[in-house]
């Protein structure tokens, strides 16, 4: 009897481990970020959506099917260039090359990392900021930033999500190559030779089948290709050039913009547009269609739900207008009826900007911490005041 009350004990105690065990669960970085990817990348799951292309003469509106979290580990290590660029001009070109055939994405700047070991750390500079999370220069809140990065995270995620991540850079004095594996679970020991060019150059195979996707297809090709054209027309000083290989050919684009107006004019095409700029900010006004749109960019991070800087420029034309109509034609219309028919193209400087999630899709920093400002002037509110969108908007009022 006492044989089985203890082998009941044993039982009940072992349930009890096993149950603690199951509920409670310490991940490291690496497997947190595999096992909730959505906190990091967004979602990995296929979306049916829309989306802009670019055809290679205008940027059209299409419906796609499209994975967020694939399109979002590739800007994070074009974003790293961007933002090195707007740190330091003598990095003025960027290679992008899509291997759609092997699958391997390759992004070259001619920049350069500091080729040291940490002296806190004991670890080479390069191989620190591009497989830890939390690493990175992002972190003195005493000085302003006009960058994307904030948080020292987004390089190393896309190491994670990747069957292979190569790093090259070369400060000009020193090199360094090192190549991770299996969602950045092997490394190899860093290779430090001598050079004399700076640049640095990321390769990385996605782990598709994380994404639920066999190869690089065409829809999000062409997502990522127009997320080179959007890094280009924020830095007019930045020449990308974009290599394709498929079925065994390459092809070779370079995209460069003088001004972000000519941006614009790959959507608006002939159509009536309005443009105006200011020291940090870049701002166009086009008739839309179907209900308010927004093309807006933050520090070169497209912000496809726009956020706080997107009403700081649309309340102001919408206050100016407001006060047009109710002068000459002797309605008050509501702001949002003037507001549906806005299109409306942002390209901004914010520092220190502040994001709705890691995705960087939705700024939240209050105008009033913006440290950068654009008066939308009369002379440009007057120029609306006599085109199409009041008119429509006229139009709308009176059919309700």
């Amino acid at each position: 009897m006492e044989h089985i009350l203890v082998s009941k004990e044993k039982k009940r105690s072992t349930m009890a481990k096993s149950k603690i065990e199951e509920k409670y669960q310490k991940l490291t970085d690496r497997e947190h970020v595999l096992h909730r990817p959505y906190m990091y990348v967004g979602s990995t799951e296929p979306h049916s959506g829309e989306h802009h292309l670019f055809d290679g003469e205008k940027v059209t509106l299409e419906s796609v099917v499209y994975n967020p979290a694939f399109l979002k580990i590739f800007d994070e290590i074009l974003s790293n260039s961007v933002d090195e660029h707007r740190k330091n001009s003598n990095l003025n070109e960027i290679r992008v090359t899509f291997n759609l055939d092997s699958g391997e994405i390759k992004v070259w700047d001619n920049g350069g990392i500091p080729v040291k070991k940490h002296p806190t750390h004991k670890e080479w500079v390069p191989e620190m900021i591009f497989s830890n999370l939390k690493a990175g220069s992002s972190f003195d809140d005493s000085k302003d930033r006009n960058t994307a990065g904030t948080n020292g995270v987004g390089a190393t995620l896309t190491n994670i999500f990747s069957t292979e991540f190569v790093v090259k850079t070369c400060d000009g004095t020193n090199k360094f190559e090192q190549t991770f594996t299996d969602n950045m679970a092997k490394r190899t020991r860093p290779k430090i030779g001598k050079g004399s060019r700076g640049f640095t150059e990321i390769s990385y195979v996605t782990d598709l089948p994380r994404f639920q996707m066999k190869v690089i297809d065409e829809n999000s090709y062409k997502i990522l290709y127009k997320r080179c054209l959007d890094a280009a027309a924020c830095n007019s000083n930045l020449k990308i050039k974009v290599i394709t290989i498929k079925d065994g050919k390459t092809v070779n684009n370079e995209i460069k913009f003088r001004k972000f107006e000519e941006y614009i004019k790959l959507y608006v095409e002939d159509n009536e547009y309005f443009y105006e700029e200011s020291k940090d900010w870049r701002i166009g006004f086009a008739k839309s269609i179907d209900g308010f749109t927004n093309i807006s960019f933050v520090n070169s991070v497209h912000t496809k739900d726009g956020g706080t800087h997107v009403d700081y420029v649309t309340n102001q034309l919408i206050s100016h207008l407001r006060e047009m109509i109710k002068k000459k034609h002797k309605v008050d219309v509501k702001p949002n009826e003037i507001r549906n028919h806005l299109y409306i193209f942002i390209d901004c400087m914010i520092v220190n900007p502040a994001f709705s999630s890691q995705t960087k899709e939705k700024l939240i920093t209050e105008p009033s911490k913006f440290k950068t400002k654009h008066d939308v002037t009369e002379k440009i509110a007057r120029q609306i005041f006599k085109s199409e969108i009041i008119q429509s908007v006229l139009d709308w009022v009176e059919k309700k």
